[in-house]
């Protein structure tokens, strides 16, 4: 087993008395800021084994028009590429960071592991997402958690009562309560909140953003492929994508990584993951059925519908639709802490991955970066 670990000062400060899996993971949340926006990191981490050799990394391109570099200072991007059929056409970077920077991944993490679910399903390992969970997890939490449908967990409506909704500020682990379901939970698993997943009637088919419903569906994969989440990531995704080794943050007690949070790669690796999941694979291979690759990418809801926005399958949908705008069409993209997005639109066969301290403007970075595209008036 492949594992980096590197102590913060907030744990070496605890001192040997206080190096409890709860504690340590409060600690570092309270005092280190914890987790940063780029490695290296504190904590414990396991690495997901990437392509062999390593990938080339692809040099600042390109030049993006004015609007779109007022975009980009304006929301404090550091980092934007695009790649249009499967090639690096812009990499953008602000200063101090580059081609080998490792950016964390926050929420966009939660989108693969949304997407490997439906891989069981392709792989025959999971007969239907309205399955109840307590078909493959007969142990895990109470019975009212275990009559819970796996799409309901993939969908957010799982009505599990753990942490508040963090829809609007999109989980930012930092500013939780130190002491609430959410730190127990980061400090040590599923396996140390069993007793606290309790499902409200009433709430179940509403939509709550819950970190906890991806840790859920995370020893889903990992009890369904007999082997660890890090390990399902590498093997279906991030190697076969061609994406280098990364790192993935653990829980403080054992060895199960945090589904729900925080891998550390380059931007260029999210570029080749975002094109491997748009492409399917490839012919020869693909990654998932047909119509599950369709259910993902949200093909059956309709423009009215993604105007509004959709949170489909772990993973968002929108559209860009402003009139005297080249670019046109729906999209699918997934979303982390501070505006980290992979957009992903099969139709133009382009990806688009963007980190940076705050969100930038969704639809508007889109028609900025694609209008600096030298041939942009020529794409319909």
């Amino acid at each position: 087993m492949r594992v980096l670990a590197i102590s913060g000062l907030a744990a070496g400060a605890l001192g040997a008395g206080l190096a409890v899996a709860y504690a340590t993971g409060v600690m570092q949340l309270v005092w280190s800021g914890y987790p940063p926006a780029v490695w290296p990191a504190s904590g414990a981490y396991e690495i997901v084994e990437g392509a062999a050799p390593p990938v080339e990394k692809a040099t600042p391109s390109g030049v993006l028009n004015p609007r779109g570099q007022e975009l980009f200072n304006r929301s404090g991007s550091r980092a934007l590429l695009a790649a249009r059929s499967g090639e690096t056409e812009l990499a953008i970077y602000a200063d101090g960071y580059g081609a080998d920077t490792r950016f964390n991944s926050f929420s966009l993490v939660k989108s693969l592991v949304g997407v490997l679910v439906l891989k069981a399903q392709s792989d025959g390992k999971i007969k239907s997402l309205d399955d109840p969970l307590g078909t493959y997890l007969p142990d895990l939490g109470p019975d009212s958690l275990r009559r819970v449908t796996i799409r309901a967990f993939l969908e957010m409506k799982s009505g599990l009562d753990f942490e508040p909704d963090g829809s609007a500020k999109e989980d930012k682990l930092a500013a939780i309560n130190p002491f609430g379901n959410l730190a127990k939970l980061h400090g040590g698993g599923l396996s140390a909140v069993e007793d606290r997943l309790e499902v409200v009637p009433e709430s179940r088919g509403e939509f709550a953003y819950q970190n906890v419903n991806t840790a859920i569906l995370g020893r889903l994969l990992s009890t369904l492929y007999g082997k660890p989440l890090r390990e399902i990531l590498s093997e279906e995704i991030w190697r076969p994508s061609g994406a280098a080794d990364a790192f993935w943050l653990r829980h403080e007690s054992g060895t199960e990584v945090t589904a729900y949070c925080c891998v550390f790669a380059t931007p260029e690796d999210w570029i080749r993951v975002g094109g491997y999941l748009m492409r399917n694979g490839s012919p020869a291979d693909p990654f998932l059925r047909p119509d599950l690759w369709q259910d993902f990418f949200g093909k059956a809801h309709g423009r009215r519908e993604l105007a509004k926005g959709v949170y489909g399958l772990h993973v968002r949908h929108d559209i860009l639709d402003r009139q005297g705008e080249v670019l046109q069409g729906p999209f699918t993209y997934m979303m982390g802490q501070g505006g980290q997005v992979v957009y992903m639109m099969p139709e133009k066969d382009l990806v688009v991955v963007r980190f940076g301290e705050e969100h930038a403007l969704l639809h508007s970075t889109l028609y900025a970066l694609w209008n600096s595209f030298p041939d942009a008036t020529d794409q319909n």
